[in-house]
């Protein structure tokens, strides 16, 4: 019975879609960041959000030992974006494609859909993974609403007039 309800609850949150983000911080090992589809907003006071990391990622350890991460929300056509921080491509590659910047300390992709600075304010360890919440400290937005969602084990856009 669990087998099964684990394979349905698979199926049903591959049709729910979500924004792709990614996540940068920056650690002892430089700057670092992954992508995200667990991201959501939390309270609007103060404005948090909260994003869930998986415990074995390799950008686990800079954002439970940081106090400030980013969340780079993706527009469409930023598909390759999404696959180098997924895992197309090595930590130290994956800032090379992008229009990326620095701002409080942290890499933010110019072009983003949207841009959130963050300061940590919380953790909590949930089996697998870990949910950390940040307070919006700063933001970027751009004026066409057009976000890289991901729903069904593959991208979808939606623009918005």
């Amino acid at each position: 019975m669990a087998d099964e309800v684990s394979q349905l609850f698979r199926q049903a949150m591959r049709r729910f879609p979500a924004a792709v983000t990614v996540v940068t911080a920056r650690g002892k090992e430089g700057d670092c960041g992954m992508t995200a589809t667990a991201v959501t907003s939390l309270s609007m006071d103060p404005p948090s959000l909260l994003v869930c990391v998986n415990r074995n990622a390799g950008f686990h350890r800079t954002i439970e030992d940081g106090g400030h991460f980013c969340i780079n929300v993706l527009r469409e056509g930023q598909h390759q974006i999404s696959a180098n921080f997924g895992g197309a491509k090595a930590s130290a590659e994956r800032f090379s494609e992008g229009d990326w910047r620095e701002k409080h300390g942290l890499l933010y992709l110019a072009d983003a859909q949207a841009v959130i600075f963050c300061k940590k304010t919380a953790m909590f360890v949930h089996t697998t993974h870990t949910i950390v919440v940040g307070e919006a400290t700063g933001l970027i937005l751009h004026d066409t609403v057009a976000p890289l969602l991901y729903i069904d084990g593959r991208y979808a856009t939606l623009s918005v007039d």
